[in-house]
């Protein structure tokens, strides 16, 4: 496992205290408020860029005999007919397209290619909190952050399902992003923000408000002081 998800669980536990006790916050980093750890998303961060790993289909219209499967290697880069190790890591496909538009044109004439992402090679998410089955979980083609949960067993009955958190990491960038989506609302069929998961996502479900409550009281009250906690509060007792 990555280091960097090591200190997730302990960030999303975190941010969930922080949003609670600062609903703007969300807000702020919509609006590209600076935070020490999470940053704000753009519509970039919706793409899949390319990692070690990855099976890459690369056609060719003109030059049929040219089409092959390229594999990722651990440093970043494919091995390519005629033009030999490029350095795709990090792009979108249509970026790879580029790229190598730009390479074949060196030694062919007005080359049409085509990069498609064939399959993944970390292909994994991790899925924890109030699940039923948390842990990781592999992906296979699009998967969104509701359809996530119901891979992890659906929500516990604590859950709480409108405010499930997504953390992703940016390539080159320590810091991560984090987001907020009601859940509930895609069950319900009405709509929602929901939208697809990519390989390496922490989803995260946090406890119900009520849930923290009653734990508490059960934890550090009932459970501590030496008299019935409803029957003094409803009696005005001070002590």
């Amino acid at each position: 496992m990555p280091a960097w998800l090591r200190v997730l669980s302990l960030s999303a536990v975190l941010a969930v205290a922080g949003c609670a006790a600062t609903p703007g916050l969300e807000r702020h980093q919509q609006a590209g408020g600076k935070d020490p750890t999470f940053t704000s998303w753009t519509s970039e961060d919706y793409r899949y860029r390319i990692g070690p790993g990855d099976e890459l289909s690369v056609r060719f219209v003109v030059n049929p005999d040219l089409n092959a499967t390229v594999i990722v290697g651990p440093d970043g880069r494919g091995v390519f007919p005629l033009i030999s190790a490029q350095d795709v890591a990090g792009l979108t496909a249509e970026e790879a397209n580029a790229l190598l538009g730009r390479a074949y044109a060196t030694v062919l004439r007005a080359p049409q290619v085509e990069t498609l992402i064939a399959g993944y090679g970390a292909s994994q998410i991790y899925v924890g909190g109030e699940v039923r089955d948390p842990g990781v979980k592999t992906i296979k083609g699009r998967l969104t952050v509701a359809q996530a949960v119901m891979s992890a067993g659906g929500f516990q009955d604590t859950a709480r399902t409108g405010r499930v958190m997504v953390i992703r990491q940016r390539p080159g960038d320590p810091r991560l992003l984090m987001r907020t989506i009601d859940v509930r609302e895609n069950l319900q069929g009405r709509g929602g923000d929901d939208f697809a998961v990519l390989p390496g996502d922490l989803i995260f479900v946090p406890r119900s408000a009520i849930t923290e409550v009653n734990r508490f009281v059960r934890q550090y009250v009932t459970g501590v002081l030496p008299f019935n906690f409803n029957y003094s509060i409803n009696r005005g007792t001070r002590y």
